[in-house]
């Protein structure tokens, strides 16, 4: 598994040197134009792409000459119903390890830190830990 941070790396590259033939699917879960941009970058002709993040604007686009030629499918994601108690059985029995995506760690007390520093995405966050003692 890996997990990169576009303001240290260029993603697509990082990550198109591990998967030179492109990827099945993507998880755009940010909401921003740049990361739906990459997305179709990375995805192989007849790839799905996920739009999960709820972006800031009003609307978004693709790149319609790739978005085409590769015959992407894309779908929204609203909801993800009855997904939290399997998800949470596969980190349970360690069948899956969601640790690689947490970059800051917050103590109950630095909440306030913790969800200011997620809203304006400073210092290379991906996700914020809480935890609670």
């Amino acid at each position: 598994m890996w997990a990169g941070n576009p303001d240290q790396e260029d993603v697509v590259e990082a990550v198109l040197s591990r998967e030179p033939l492109q990827l099945d699917a993507v998880f755009e879960c940010c909401g921003e134009q740049e990361a739906l941009d990459q997305a179709v970058e990375l995805l192989k002709p007849g790839g799905k792409l996920l739009l999960v993040g709820i972006p800031t604007v009003e609307r978004i686009s693709v790149v319609i000459d790739q978005a085409r030629r590769k015959e992407l499918c894309l779908q929204n994601v609203r909801r993800q119903k009855h997904c939290m108690a399997p998800a949470l059985e596969l980190v349970a029995e360690g069948r899956m390890r969601p640790d690689f995506m947490i970059t800051h760690r917050f103590t109950l007390e630095q909440t306030q830190a913790a969800f200011e520093l997620v809203e304006g995405y400073h210092d290379g966050v991906v996700k914020a830990l809480i935890t609670v003692d």
